[in-house]
């Protein structure tokens, strides 16, 4: 029983899945409106699917721990959302797009 206290510590509420694919001028706005959320028991899951804008580089300047980034080659959105999907520690999932934000009492 202690051992799944201690796992159950660590999980996440949350798996926030970002697919990216070239969006340069909006990702940090979308990471900034995902890390202001009041509610803050969450994962956020950034898939690289082949960007080749430099979108990649503005996700990594962010340092929030609960920030995860994958890359692929390009694949399409359906298929990048299953890589998230199944690197996801949390029990429930969200799905933001790289070019939009949320208010902060989204979550």
């Amino acid at each position: 029983m202690l051992y799944l206290k201690s796992i159950l510590q660590f999980m996440p509420f949350f798996s926030v899945i970002i697919p990216l694919y070239n969006k340069k001028r909006f990702i940090t706005n979308t990471l900034k409106s995902l890390l202001s959320q009041t509610f803050s028991d969450f994962e956020v899951i950034v898939i690289n699917d082949g960007s080749t804008d430099g979108s990649e580089k503005l996700v990594q300047e962010f340092t929030d721990p609960r920030i995860r980034f994958f890359s692929q080659h390009n694949q399409g959105v359906a298929m990048t959302r299953n890589h998230g999907i199944n690197n996801a520690k949390a029990g429930y999932i969200c799905f933001l797009d790289a070019d939009d934000f949320w208010q902060p009492d989204f979550l």
